[in-house]
């Protein structure tokens, strides 16, 4: 069976096998930022704001902006961090470890100094990914009594907070539980936009689940926003607040036991995504209903998308969770 990617619809790559098992897919999972949400003017913009306050705090000097939202999608790239609250862990980590190589706090020359974000991101997927591996490739950069010196800084609970009050801005306590509030008025979430419409959703006449790195109020308030709400059973939408993280596959195990698909489509827009679907796969029983994964490409690794989901062997990609929908809704009237 012919198993290279070609284009069978408008936005939409698919093997020959995958178009098979399309005819039959009765439920889509769906992760939210980039792929139900239009997170481009958001969560990016958080990760620049706080690492630059969380900085700023701890003394750092300078009017050149640590990280550009262009450069945050090179870590997206590397896997492992599908928290935007890791990645911009990771990025304060970057600049304390090269403050510490150059003995200076200057954002002004730091920023254009070796490594860049780009280097840094690529080291960390040769370690595997996430903080652990930009931790492996960052502490050979320093001393052993230097990176004792940097962990000390690194406060991982500050930095997530001033994630969680730039993004919900005022409404932080409603989204996060947050008290005494700093930022002020609205969060950059007020920025976002729902990538797939409602009405689409509904038409296709198929059942849907959701599996994604925000809590379950930030979910909710996002879906909301974008028009969602009600769209998805609360018990097929799995959160931060499950205790559940991907590349994790039981978030889509529970999803599948909720609503009892024949076969489950998991749309995800980055690697983690692609690794979830990847291990329930392998670790399904035949009990186990059958997952495809959809690699989209509109989401957080941008260009990049395309490429690093075809090196992995993925036999489905759209551009879009519209087309994506609107293809699967096709296939199951029209079956060869």
């Amino acid at each position: 069976m012919n198993q290279e990617l070609v284009q069978v619809a408008l936005g939409v790559h698919s093997t020959s096998r995958a178009v098979m098992q399309a005819e039959v897919a009765d439920v889509v999972v769906f992760d939210v930022d980039g792929v139900l949400i239009d997170v481009h003017q958001s969560y990016p913009y958080v990760i620049c704001l706080a690492t630059d306050a969380y900085l700023k705090e701890i003394g750092f000097i300078g009017s050149t902006p640590p990280a550009t939202p262009e450069e945050t999608t090179f870590f997206k790239a590397a896997g492992g961090f599908n928290s935007d609250w890791n990645l911009a862990q990771g990025i304060v980590l970057s600049y304390l470890v090269k403050s510490a190589a150059r003995g200076s706090r200057d954002l002004d020359g730091l920023v254009g100094a070796e490594p860049n974000l780009q280097t840094v991101a690529r080291a960390s997927a040769e370690f595997g990914g996430g903080l652990s591996g930009l931790s492996q490739a960052l502490q050979n950069l320093v001393e052993v009594q230097d990176w004792h010196s940097v962990q000390n800084q690194w406060d991982c609970e500050r930095i997530t907070r001033l994630c969680q009050e730039f993004y919900a801005g005022e409404e932080a306590g409603t989204v996060f539980g947050l008290a005494d509030l700093k930022v002020t008025g609205p969060g950059m979430m007020k920025r976002e936009k729902a990538l797939i419409a409602r009405a689409v959703l509904e038409r296709a006449g198929l059942q849907y689940g959701v599996y994604t790195g925000r809590n379950y109020g930030e979910a909710l308030k996002a879906l909301d926003l974008a028009g969602l709400h009600g769209v998805f059973r609360r018990e097929a939408m799995i959160t931060e607040s499950e205790g559940l993280k991907k590349p994790n596959p039981e978030g889509l195990f529970r999803v599948a036991k909720v609503l009892r698909p024949r076969l489950m489509i998991f749309a995800g827009d980055n690697l983690d995504d692609w690794q979830t679907a990847s291990r329930y796969e392998a670790e399904r029983s035949l009990e186990d209903p059958p997952c495809l994964f959809c690699g989209v490409l509109d989401g957080s690794p941008g260009p990049l998308s395309y490429g690093l989901f075809r090196e992995r062997g993925a036999t489905l990609l759209a551009q879009s969770a519209e087309a994506l929908i609107a293809w699967v809704a096709e296939r199951r009237r029209t079956p060869v």
